[in-house]
């Protein structure tokens, strides 16, 4: 078997740091940042509209069974924590180690943070009464603390760059 040439020596093949620079720039994307800014709002929105559903929703719609919704409740709030640590721990570092790009990390963590929303729009509809708003408030103040911003693009940044955490 014939060895294919080594090219660590040419100029013309970019090395790994080279090609992870280009792919995170000094500076985001020209309109990335508004982008993802109208994506973080709309999220945020997204906890609103689920709230006017609920609160909008006939006797007919809502369950009448509250205390079959009730045993949900531990299931829902559990998972809940789990897409907590998700979307502000876990998914930034797993994306930054598989060198995902800033717009699609930063959706999957605004999409985490949202079932949390969805889940208490659910126990809403099961015949719980309070808890969906504490899961919709929980959900928008997630989304709410991950604005995207120049700080968060460069720490992202960094850490794709860096590898390390």
């Amino acid at each position: 078997m014939i060895d294919p040439p080594d090219r660590s020596h040419d100029p013309s093949t970019p090395n790994r740091e080279d090609m992870l620079a280009r792919r995170f720039p000094a500076k985001p994307p020209a309109g990335l940042l508004m982008i993802l800014t109208m994506l973080w709002g709309a999220f945020i929105a997204t906890q609103g509209v689920f709230s006017l559903v609920y609160a909008l929703a006939s006797d007919d719609v809502r369950g009448q069974d509250p205390e079959a919704a009730a045993t949900m409740l531990p299931v829902l709030a559990g998972l809940s924590v789990v897409m907590i640590g998700g979307s502000l721990f876990a998914a930034p570092i797993f994306a930054a180690k598989a060198k995902v790009d800033y717009m699609m990390a930063t959706l999957v963590r605004f999409a985490l943070a949202e079932t949390i929303g969805i889940f208490g729009l659910v126990l809403g509809l099961m015949g719980l009464e309070t808890y969906p708003y504490i899961f919709l408030g929980t959900a928008a103040l997630v989304i709410l603390v991950q604005m995207p911003t120049e700080i968060t693009y460069q720490r992202y940044r960094k850490e794709c760059l860096s590898g390390v955490r």
